[in-house]
This record gives structure tokens, sequence and C-alpha cells, in this order.
């Protein structure tokens, strides 16, 4: 998935447009201008990718005007795709700001190529793979994203069905694959180059311990992608909890009840959460920027020492999680609140 794009005129950047987190700015100051150094060194090469921890920097320059443009994307990423692009982004660059690229680019000026950078993240629209067993829900989940009728009653997807669903202007594909085991001789070519997967379990005892065969697949052919559960059917009797499929399976879990058509502004918010996405993108992530804003600020009450405040935000931080399907969380928060509030009542 493309996460961050810069523009640098030698190690100064002069555009940045993020699409999900990635690494920290100091991480970054102190990456970044070895990379460039060395790529613009009688040596270096036009062209290059680096693999730093969870992510790939891929990029390309332009000796004639010291530019450099810049990709951050996940380790799964295509490299051949991502330099395409990156060849397209100069060049569209170049051609645009010709007249007045020896200049100072103002920011308003800059704003003028994000549809060009829109273009590029469509064509390299992330993969999201929803795995799981027949009849946990996939296809209603699928439904329920792209905002389709809900299906009343299970009808076994055959081979498997691939959608582009949209986020904001940004563009993903959705696989939405077989889940009978006379189809499994396929499941690891579905989930293959996926940027996400989502394990999809009906909240039964019996198929969540099923669910571990999927977590091993997920690891030889997705090592790289963003793995979460959803916790599906959570309103039917005996559904086991998310925090306890959580405990199971050892993975981040997500409460869901796929056939409610209200849940779809969750479920976006689910995927938002898993792929680190930017919540700037769309209205609908609302509650990752708000729940992000309290936890900066929990933590400079805690640096400052104002632990009333702390407590207090950290039961506004629980409130967001579970906003989200994000139980397990919200009851670590939760749990913090009631410490902090314990220790100030026997100070």
């Amino acid at each position: 998935m493309l996460r961050k794009v810069y523009i640098l005129n030698l190690d100064k950047v002069v555009y940045r447009r993020d699409f999900g987190k990635a690494f920290s700015d100091h991480e970054f100051d102190s990456i970044v201008p070895d990379i460039i150094k060395e790529a613009f060194s009688k040596r270096g090469k036009e062209m290059g990718v680096y693999d730093y921890f969870m992510y790939k920097i891929s990029y390309i320059i332009d000796k004639a005007t010291n530019y450099t443009f810049m990709f951050i994307s996940g380790l799964s990423d295509d490299i051949e795709r991502l330099q395409a692009e990156l060849i397209r982004f100069k060049n569209e660059f170049l051609s645009i700001f010709s007249d007045v690229i020896n200049g100072e680019l103002e920011t308003s000026m800059l704003e003028i190529i994000n549809p060009v950078i829109d273009s590029i993240h469509r064509n390299l629209k992330p993969k999201i793979s929803l795995v799981g067993f027949s009849g946990v829900g996939k296809t209603t989940i699928t439904k329920l994203i792209k905002a389709e009728e809900i299906p009343l009653e299970h009808i076994p997807t055959i081979t498997g069905d691939v959608a582009t669903i949209k986020i904001g202007k940004l563009s993903f594909y959705l696989w939405d694959f077989a889940g009978q085991e006379q189809f499994s001789f396929l499941w690891n070519k579905f989930i293959k180059g996926s940027d996400a997967v989502l394990l999809i379990t009906n909240s039964t005892l019996e198929n969540i311990e099923k669910c571990k065969f999927f977590l091993e697949l997920i690891k030889e052919e997705a090592p790289y992608a963003h793995s979460a559960v959803i916790g599906n059917k959570q309103d039917l009797l005996g559904a086991v909890s998310v925090e306890r499929i959580e405990k199971i399976l050892g993975v981040k879990t997500y409460s869901m009840i796929a056939i409610e058509p209200g849940n779809r502004k969750k479920m976006i918010q689910i995927i938002a959460d898993i792929l680190e996405m930017s919540a700037e993108i769309s209205p609908l992530l609302k509650p990752l920027i708000e729940r992000d804003e309290l936890m900066n600020l929990a933590q400079l009450a805690l640096e400052n020492g104002d632990f009333p405040e702390a407590a207090r935000l950290f039961e506004g931080i629980a409130e967001k999680c579970s906003e989200i399907g994000d139980y397990s969380l919200s009851k670590e928060f939760y749990n913090k609140c009631e410490k902090l509030k314990q220790i100030l009542v026997q100070q």
C-alpha cells in the first residue's frame, strides 16, 4: 500500500502527501538525507529501493533539477509497479512545472499534482482479502462494505469475487473468496500479495479453533500483510466474546454484526484502522482521528503529571475504541482509567 509521497529538492521537503502511517519525522530525517546523498553521488543510481523495517522506500531522482521523488509503501508492494509509477510521477511533475522548476514552488502551486497522486494510488490499489470458512459472513461483509443489499440467506460464493471499493478518494481491491473446503487449493493464491487480510469467524468456538489454519496460511503467503480477525455474528446466543477470540487466536479482533446495514461505517473504520490509513482521507474516519488525538493528549497529561486529566482522556479513548469495535483496546484503556482513579482516591 502506498503510504506517503514526497518531493524533495536536495534534502528539503517541498511536497508531502500522506495516505497512511509510516515512520516518524525523526526517522525520516535520519534516513532520507543519506539516501539522497548516495543517489546524487557519482556512483549513485537514478532509481533505487530500500527496505526499512515494515516499509519500502523507493525513489527516482532528476540530477538536472536536484529533485527527488519518493514513495513510502509496504514491503509486499511490487517493485516494478512502484518504479513505473515513480517514472510517471517524475515526468508529470517536470512537465507541469517546467517553466518554474528553478524558482520557489509555493504549496498552493504544488496542489495541482494531487490528482496525479490520486491516480497513482488507484493504480497501486491495496489488496484486502476476506478469508474464512463457508457461512461465517464474508459475502455479507463484502456487501456491507460496498453498501449493497444485505443477503437474508447464505448463498455460497463459488471460486470468489473481486470488487473495487472506495474510501474517500482512495480505491482498494476487495477479495472475497469461496470458503468451502473443496476450493482450498485456491486459498493460497487468493491470499498471496495481500496488503491486509481480514479473517472472518462466526464467533463459535469450533470455527475459531478451525481459523488457526488460516493464520498459518497468511504467514506463508502474505507475511507482511496487516492482519486482523472480525468476530462476526456477535448478536447470536452463545457468541464467543471478541476478547476471548483475540486471546485464542493471538490476533487483534474486532466486533461485528454484518447483517445490520448501519454497521457499514464501522466496517470502513475497521479497515482503515487495520491498514493504518491516514484518518484525514474520509469523514467516515473521524473516530480514528479523535482516538489518536486523545492518545496524544493522554501521553502529554501523563508526562506533565496531570493524572486526573489522563484518567478523563483514557475514558474517552475507551469510548472511541468501543465505537469502532476494538473492544480489547477499549477494555485496556478503561482499566487504565480505573487504576488512575483509584490512585487519585488514595492520595
